[in-house]
């Protein structure tokens, strides 16, 4: 029953998704959250172009804002309900907690409301890494995600370096990681 919820929503968000429109990210004061949608420009993310940007406020009452940032990035687009995503997150987190001072880690959390989030992190209190907000699934329609987890390993030019669709091993992430950071 759950799957054919979730499936129901997804399919809801892609037939919304054609409509010319400004999508709000957060209601974060005096924060710019939306995702331009005026030409329904969609992105296929790959490795080697520039990652446009990303907003969205955090579970750390902050903005993550890529065209803020200076130094690379890794954003994981994920949910609560995938399994994969779930078996990922203690690498990814104790990989925060060796480069998160050299790489800016968000965790963008995809169509899922920011209680949901909230009870799955009081479960999961290790967990320490920011969490973005996108309520609405748009990033995953915007950048034509085609599963969860994808990972971005974004470079300080702002390039993909590597774009990463399903788990990885921490090993892999890691070298990834090291690779960015000395460009």
């Amino acid at each position: 029953m759950k799957k054919i919820i979730i499936f129901a929503m997804m399919f809801l968000l892609l037939i919304s998704s054609s409509c010319k429109k400004n999508i709000s990210l957060a209601d974060s004061e005096g924060v710019e959250n939306t995702v331009e949608n005026n030409d329904n420009t969609n992105y296929n993310l790959r490795e080697g172009i520039e990652m446009p940007n990303v907003v969205a406020q955090t579970n750390k009452d902050e903005t993550f804002d890529l065209s803020s940032i200076d130094k690379p990035a890794l954003i994981n687009f994920w949910a609560t309900w995938c399994p994969p995503c779930r078996e990922e997150m203690p690498s990814l987190q104790s990989l925060y907690e060796e480069y998160g001072d050299r790489i800016e880690f968000v965790m963008v959390n995809e169509g899922e409301s920011k209680e949901a989030i909230q009870d799955f992190l009081v479960e999961n209190e290790f967990y320490t890494f920011p969490i973005g907000y996108d309520e609405e699934n748009i990033y995953a329609l915007k950048f034509n995600l085609i599963g969860i987890p994808t990972t971005c390993i974004v470079g300080k030019d702002k390039k993909i370096k590597n774009y990463i669709v399903g788990g990885r091993p921490k090993e892999q992430f890691r070298e990834y990681i090291e690779k960015a950071i000395n460009e």
